[in-house]
Parts: C-alpha cells; sequence; structure tokens
C-alpha cells in the first residue's frame, strides 16, 4: 500500500493537502466550541452542523480565488470538489470502516475521474480527507486515502496534525477611533399639584 498520495496522482501536492486539511481541523474545532448539549444539540446535530460548515467554507474558499488549485464539482448531495482536476471528498469515519455507500461517486465526480483513464492506472480511485475522531472532539487523526473501485485502501497517508498551525485572520493593528457621546440633557419634570376636595366642588 503507498503512504504518498503524490506519487499516484502529481496533482495532489502535499502543500495543497496540507491548506485542505488545515480548513477542515479548523473548521471543525469552531463547530466543536458551539456544541451546546445543554440546549438540545446532539450528536447528530453536531454532525450535520460540521459537515455543513466545511463544505460552505471550501465553497467559499473555492469563490475567493486564492487557490486557484481547487473546484467545485458538485455542491450539492454527494459535496465533492477538486484538487488540481482530481475529484477529493471528505469524512468523519474510520478509514477502514468508510459506508460503501461513501465510495460512490458523484456524477461530476465520475466524469473528471474519466478524463484521467487514459493517462493515470489510479484515476479510478475515490480519494478522501478522513477525519477519524469521536463525534464531539477536535481533531485527533486524519488521513488522506485513496480508495480503489472495490473499496479497497491503496493509498493512505496519515495528515501530520502537528504541523497544521490554525488558520487565523489577521489582526489589525490600527485601533478603531472612539465614539464621542455627548450626555443626555437633563430635565426636571414639572408636576402639577393635586387639587383639593373642596375646589372640585
Amino acid at each position: 500500500m503507498e503512504n504518498k498520495p503524490w506519487l499516484l496522482a502529481p496533482q495532489l501536492m502535499q502543500e495543497y493537502l496540507f491548506k485542505i486539511a488545515q480548513l477542515l481541523v479548523q473548521v471543525r474545532g469552531e463547530v466543536i466550541e458551539r456544541h451546546e448539549p445543554e440546549i438540545g444539540d446532539t450528536r447528530l446535530s453536531l454532525g450535520m452542523r460540521a459537515y455543513e460548515c466545511c463544505r460552505m467554507r471550501m465553497i467559499y474558499q473555492s469563490q475567493l480565488g486564492e487557490w486557484p488549485w481547487l473546484s467545485i464539482l458538485t455542491s450539492e448531495g454527494r459535496f465533492t470538489f477538486a484538487i488540481d482536476g482530481i475529484p477529493v471528498r471528505f469524512s468523519r469515519n474510520d478509514p477502514n470502516q468508510l459506508p460503501t455507500r461513501k465510495l460512490i461517486p458523484s456524477d461530476e465526480g465520475l466524469k473528471q475521474m474519466n478524463l484521467f483513464e487514459d493517462v493515470s492506472e489510479f484515476a479510478a480511485l475515490r480519494w478522501f480527507f478522513i477525519i477519524d475522531t469521536p463525534y464531539d472532539m477536535p481533531v485527533e487523526k486524519a488521513y488522506f486515502v485513496g480508495y480503489s473501485e472495490f473499496d479497497a485502501i491503496i493509498c493512505q497517508w496519515e495528515i501530520p496534525l502537528d504541523d497544521i498551525v490554525p488558520a487565523l485572520g489577521e489582526v489589525s493593528e490600527e485601533q478603531p477611533q472612539a465614539v464621542v457621546q455627548h450626555p443626555a440633557p437633563t430635565k426636571v419634570k414639572s408636576i402639577k399639584p393635586k387639587k383639593r376636595n373642596d375646589e372640585t366642588k
């Protein structure tokens, strides 16, 4: 079994895989921090939120144009993105127990794989980022895995998480301008004297 994806598909450069892994690790961490069982959050709601947030962040990142090698092939259903043309998906599972239904490529992913079948014997591999961690924990282990058409693992690279630094936004050194608040004008409220009973007669 090969453990370096870029030897089977040169488009899967280690630098690109690190960037995607960094995004997935960061987003999952953000979602875990917002998990609140005390208000009714469940394992299902956490899983759905983690998946949807990762999916939408990936779409947003592709639209920024900062990673020209990243594109979206299938935005709904079997969400599939591409790294320099190679279809890729993501899941939270044990790499050895990925459900067979997950390995079914999207129509767009399959068409893209067919484009490489004449130039690579590994064009039919189903590539996945696999997060192997308890459902309510930040990422403990992550892999980039290539599965054959018969669901066998052909390539499995464990992503060194210690090398992944959270991608934080730049902090501006400029301090916001203070807002001047003028004191509210004070007014003494006039109180009308009450009429005595003998005046009303």
